[in-house]
């Protein structure tokens, strides 16, 4: 049994190819534990880029021997500026949003206004912080209704909810920050490919605050950056069933 993982773009299009190659895999938006994954024939990991878990996945990996091949996109080329700060954990950006919406709320009493496009991941560490109360999150999530619902389940507003396929240029990034009043982006580095290159430049242009999650480093198994080449990969090791 082969193990997708991912909710990404990327994700989707592996899960199609398997699908009509009649490759036999399981789907899952993420790992939680190994008991979960039973004993996979190999992993496919094409989950959130800023995602912890992952580490820990390949460390499990690694001791049982389960091949184990991990989707990362290059790296951004980040500008050097003072509005933006970068984190290289889930937990480390709560606790930079936490420290910089607080500051903010005290300085413009008033809710801040968090423009989010790490999608749906881990939205509800977000929406359940203890800093929520001193924010308004704005959410751009892909255009599918479970996402939409999720969204809708934790709470969040229909206005503050954006169903919208990426990437997006630096004018539309910008005009969303704007309309919005946004005074915080959180993102992650999705590479080019993904769009964080426009969606820095647009909220500097706008003089707006972005918090950068950063990728980790993968100690076990194969990194592959684009789509085509882990197809090459499925083709040359993985036989139909």
């Amino acid at each position: 049994m082969i193990i997708l993982l991912g909710e990404t773009p990327a994700a989707r299009e592996i899960s199609e190819y398997l699908q009509n190659r009649a490759i036999r895999f399981r789907r899952m938006s993420t790992w939680t534990d190994r008991d979960d994954l039973s004993v996979p024939s190999v992993i496919l990991d094409l989950s959130h880029p800023s995602s912890v878990k992952f580490v820990s996945l390949s460390k499990f990996c690694e001791q049982t021997g389960i091949p184990y091949l991990r989707f990362e996109r290059p790296e951004t080329n980040i500008p050097k500026s003072s509005l933006i700060s970068q984190a290289y954990s889930w937990e480390e950006a709560l606790h930079r949003l936490n420290e910089r919406i607080s500051a903010l709320y005290r300085e413009k009493e008033r809710q801040v206004k968090v423009f989010v496009t790490t999608g749906s991941y881990q939205l509800e560490s977000i929406v359940h912080s203890s800093f929520a109360g001193m924010a308004r999150f704005i959410v751009r999530v892909l255009p599918e209704g479970h996402l939409v619902q999720k969204c809708q389940d934790l709470g969040l507003h229909p206005r503050d909810i954006l169903a919208m396929q990426g990437p997006f240029s630096k004018d539309i990034n910008k005009a969303l920050f704007k309309f919005y009043g946004a005074d915080i982006v959180l993102t992650k580095d999705s590479g080019p490919a993904g769009g964080t290159d426009t969606k820095i430049s647009a909220a500097l242009e706008l003089g707006l605050e972005i918090l950068l999650i950063r990728k980790n480093i993968v100690g076990y198994g194969l990194t592959i950056n684009n789509v085509s080449e882990l197809i090459s990969w499925i083709d040359k090791n993985i036989p139909k069933t």
